[in-house]
């Protein structure tokens, strides 16, 4: 019966393992998924895969099809031992595997990824159900150094990730002509306006990625004021950006509403609005990490900053802001080719990327390789 029940939940963990490696070989997006998203972050980020070739999620779907593959020869009375020790060593691995990423979402990446996390939860499980059956089918006083001998390589593989994993990674396009992006006195700044430096950046209040590169941007302009970046927000809710498809859920429901507000507050109280898309970005739980604002309590919020409601409802109708989407919206579909619409996005001259950094210095290091910006002062 025990049996039964592990080759079953290994086969849910294949499929899961399966498709998780398909989406990384093909770059496609996942059900629940979108760009920008958690599981977006953490299913398409460098860590993701080891030596940036072999997608982790490839290397679990052997472990389980080899689990699954010992199980149905488990009952070989000359194979047994041998099987259940290997089986062991897997139970190990599924283990310190589930340890190891479970590290990386809470402490590098910041975020978590639900299909993972679901795999890795029937990983424990299944690792649980073969120390049972294999002390009980095959009791031996080396079995726990076996299972010792599977965690440490998924600290092997660990190793390796944390030796040839890069700084920072990101996608890049170039158009043949210079991009009409969005300037200083058009929309929000970060760093100072006469910054020889500009550099427009777009982004979703309900992005991870983006929460990351705005406390990264914010940190290097303070050192680096020669660069700035305009902050351009470009809400990836099909209920205003038409260059999302209108595809089941909506995933970025609201964004839209956040973005209106902190214009809102920029037109306005623009001595307000550091204050404001600072507090967007800084929810915080300490059980769950970074979670999006709601959009009613940044109108509650947006309400108080602006003196009340009829205030915050005549600031949000203002026509620039329309204007503005407009223009972020044309600079969205002119830098998404092949199915890219990943934000933050940065944009410079006729270049733009997709990044993926995790400190102010990684920023830089991709802002001088590709847009050619110098160190700065």
């Amino acid at each position: 019966m025990l049996r039964r029940v592990t080759a079953l939940l290994s086969v849910v963990a294949l499929v899961l393992c399966i498709v998780m490696a398909l989406h990384s070989i093909r770059g496609t997006a996942m059900i629940g998924c979108g760009a920008g998203s958690s599981c977006d972050r953490v299913l398409s980020g460098r860590w993701s895969s080891v030596l940036g070739i072999i997608p982790v999620a490839a290397l679990a779907t052997g472990v389980y099809l080899a689990i699954l593959l010992c199980l149905f020869f488990v009952k070989d009375r000359e194979l047994s031992p041998i099987i259940w020790k290997m089986l062991l060593v897997f139970g190990g691995a599924i283990v310190g595997s589930a340890i190891w990423f479970f590290i990386l979402q809470k402490w590098v990446i910041g975020s978590f990824c639900k299909y993972c996390m679901t795999a890795h939860s029937i990983g424990i499980v299944v690792a649980a159900l073969l120390s049972v059956q294999a002390h009980k089918n095959c009791p031996h006083k080396l079995n726990p150094l076996l299972f010792v001998a599977g965690l440490l390589l998924a600290g092997c593989l660990a190793g390796i990730q944390l030796l040839t994993t890069p700084r920072t990674a990101y996608d890049e396009g170039a158009a043949g002509y210079s991009l009409p992006v969005l300037n200083a006195e058009e929309a929000p700044v970060m760093g100072r306006k006469d910054a020889p430096w500009q550099i427009s950046l777009m982004f979703d209040y309900q992005c991870s990625h983006c929460r990351n590169i705005h406390i990264a941007a914010k940190k290097l302009v303070e050192k680096h004021p020669d660069i700035a970046f305009v902050l351009t927000p470009c809400p990836l809710s099909y209920a205003c950006n038409p260059y999302v498809a209108v595809k089941g859920k909506d995933q970025f429901a609201g964004s839209c509403e956040l973005a209106r507000l902190a214009l809102a507050v920029w037109l306005t109280k623009p001595d307000k609005f550091d204050e404001f898309d600072e507090w967007l970005f800084t929810a915080d739980d300490p059980s769950k990490g970074w979670y999006p604002r709601t959009v009613e309590e940044a109108t509650a919020k947006a309400s108080d900053i602006l003196g009340g409601e009829q205030a915050l409802l005549d600031a949000a109708h203002n026509a620039q802001i329309s204007s503005l989407f407009s223009k972020s919206f044309d600079l969205f579909g002119r830098t998404t080719q092949e199915g890219k619409n990943g934000i933050p996005r940065l944009v410079y001259g006729s270049k733009w990327i997709i990044p993926e950094i995790d400190t102010p210095d990684g920023l830089l290091e991709i802002l001088n390789t590709v847009f050619e910006i110098p160190a700065g002062n």
